[in-house]
């Protein structure tokens, strides 16, 4: 996830406001009278955010800085400003350690330097219970090299200063739209962590005003219970109070669902900026072998990083790390895509076939 002073930090200079930011968490801003309009605040602009007094409210900083951000998502192509020359690795080391392959083997056939193309989406998220978070996470895709990156904002933060607008932009745009569902998956996970918290906070709440309510029904309950017992020998009476027993059980059930309604979790997704940028890699020419089948493949160790990006699972598109090969056309898969179906038992590849023979999953 980025950090919120960062986003507001580079957001705000790239509206020509002059920022410095001071202990974490904080920052002061001189901003240009229009933005200052725009943000309904004072040309000189303090922020702090975390827990503690005096703490800019977050959700509400948010939702002012996004009026900043242009209404739809724009995809901007970057370039280094200087080129990079990535040395020599230990590809065979690389491999071994970045790749984690559990069913075949690896051979190195060269290594050499590459540039590749990345792509960086940024999702806007709100969660959203008796309580609303805002926030953006950025997913990296290596388009050459077919890789779910990791460390992501790391990854931005460490280039972003070496960038600088790409004056002939060259974007396909076959190949985005191909990758968007890929990146689209991608942040779902990462999201939903970030939400277990908020989920476990709203279980708590809810588990106790639940037991506030069933104890304040179960004392009306008592209470007309005893009142039964007292006037059984009036039948009109009794019944009316059994009538007053099903009303309150109805009632205690509609204040135990609004209770669910209101401590329910929502989660909404929307996408943001794209950033093309092409990066330079060590490309290692590597051939993967499965039982008689093989085939070469070409992963990217990234300098940046000082680690071998893992490609993503031809299955499903998520993280294939640990590696497992398929072992009729060495598909890149994860654990998940490679494991015996539970129907039969069989092993099969989710890349070779939705389904297993058997008609199981």
């Amino acid at each position: 996830m980025v950090d919120i002073v960062d986003w507001a930090r580079d957001l705000l200079v790239s509206r020509g406001a002059l920022v410095e930011t001071e202990e974490a968490g904080a920052l002061r801003a001189l901003l240009p009278a229009e933005l200052a309009a725009a943000l309904e605040s004072r040309e000189w602009l303090s922020l702090r955010f975390g827990g503690g007094a005096g703490a800019s409210d977050e959700n509400e900083w948010l939702d002012r800085l996004s009026r900043l951000l242009p209404p739809d998502a724009r995809v901007v192509s970057a370039r280094l400003r200087r080129p990079v020359l990535v040395p020599p690795v230990d590809a065979t080391g690389a491999l071994d350690r970045g790749l984690a392959l559990q069913n075949g083997i690896c051979r190195v056939i060269e290594d050499y330097q590459q540039t590749a193309r990345y792509y960086f989406f940024g999702f806007h998220y709100t969660i959203e219970s008796d309580e609303t978070s805002l926030g953006v996470v950025t997913v990296c895709l290596n388009a050459s090299a077919r890789t779910l990156v990791p460390q992501p904002e790391f990854l931005a933060k460490a280039v972003k200063d070496d960038l600088e607008e790409d004056p002939q932009p060259a974007i396909p745009r076959d190949e985005l739209a191909q990758l968007f569902p890929i990146a689209l998956r991608g942040v779902q996970p990462e999201i939903r962590r970030l939400a277990a918290a908020i989920e476990q906070s709203a279980n708590r709440r809810l588990a106790r005003d639940s037991e506030r309510i069933d104890s304040y029904y179960k004392d009306l309950l008592s209470q007309i219970g005893k009142r039964i017992a007292r006037r059984a020998a009036d039948p009109d009476a009794a019944m009316r109070e059994r009538s007053r027993v099903a009303a309150t059980q109805l009632d205690r059930a509609a204040k135990l669902d609004d209770l669910v309604r209101k401590y329910s979790l929502k989660i909404r997704i929307q996408p943001g900026d794209v950033l093309a940028v092409p990066l330079p890699v060590r490309e290692i020419s590597a051939r993967l072998i499965r039982k008689k089948a093989e085939r070469v493949a070409k992963l990217h160790w990234n300098p940046k990083l000082g680690a071998l990006e893992s490609p993503w699972c031809e299955g499903c598109s998520g993280p294939a790390h640990p590696l497992f090969l398929c072992d009729d056309r060495v598909h890149f898969l994860c654990k998940s895509c490679a494991a015996p179906c539970p129907a039969c038992g069989k092993h099969f590849c989710r890349a070779c076939q939705a389904r297993c023979k058997c008609g199981g999953l």
